[in-house]
């Protein structure tokens, strides 16, 4: 299992140093990891917008422009799951996390032994939930990571796995990969389930998903997308 691990903070000198705990904590603890840094509020937005999905988003407060609070809100609104802990100097913004359901603070300076145990805790979190889908798909095993699965449609026999980078086409029915499915997917009609990380809007007629793509809705199943929605985050 690869984490994507996104880092946010405009001061070089303390991306770089975060960067390093991260790494040494992954070593440590046996964790394959992807990091991404961004010097900006703005150029990490560009990279979500862009279809980017991180599970963990290591984010400092006090950044020129658009604070870190203000970039967390904005990713919660957009149906982003990712992980946030947020880095600070400030104890004071602690009590603003509970609006952006931010799993920790760390105050600076950073120490590693803690930033081991949030991580330690982040990590948790994320195995609550199944991994990956194993498929053979020409003739080949292949392995799709869960989280990054945005919808699924049925094609006659088939049925197209959608991520953000990549489409699969599958000779099995919609109800078998179903079935292989955690709990992270909505059936929106008899032809479409959705990753449910991957809604930002909801109405009585379509889902309108990250990538900007809609898929149906049937009748009479608002409630239980909602349900399901609430339920998820």
């Amino acid at each position: 299992m690869e984490i994507k691990i996104a880092i946010c903070d405009d001061k070089a000198e303390q991306a770089e140093y975060i960067k390093m705990l991260a790494s040494k904590w992954a070593a440590k603890s046996g964790i394959s990891i992807n990091l991404e840094m961004f010097d900006s509020a703005e150029n990490f937005k560009f990279a979500i917008v862009g279809g980017n999905i991180y599970d963990i988003v290591l984010l400092d407060i006090e950044m020129g422009g658009q604070s870190g609070i203000e970039l967390a809100k904005d990713l919660r609104k957009t149906g982003e799951k990712a992980i946030i802990i947020f880095i600070t100097g400030f104890s004071e913004y602690m009590s603003e996390g509970y609006e952006v359901s931010a799993l920790h603070y760390l105050i600076k300076p950073v120490k590693e032994e803690k930033f081991f145990e949030v991580l330690d805790k982040a990590m948790k979190s994320l195995e609550k939930e199944p991994e990956f889908l194993a498929l053979e798909i020409n003739r080949k095993n292949t392995i799709i990571t869960l989280r990054d699965i945005i919808y699924i449609e049925s094609s006659l026999n088939y049925v197209v796995i959608n991520t953000a980078s990549e489409r699969y086409k599958v000779k099995i029915s919609l109800t078998e990969i179903e079935d292989k499915l955690g709990g992270g997917f909505f059936r929106c009609t008899r032809s479409f389930i959705v990753g449910l990380r991957h809604v930002r809007i909801i109405t009585k007629k379509e889902v309108i998903l990250t990538t900007g793509a809609s898929v149906p809705l049937g009748r009479g199943l608002y409630e239980h997308i909602n349900d399901a929605f609430i339920k998820y985050f």
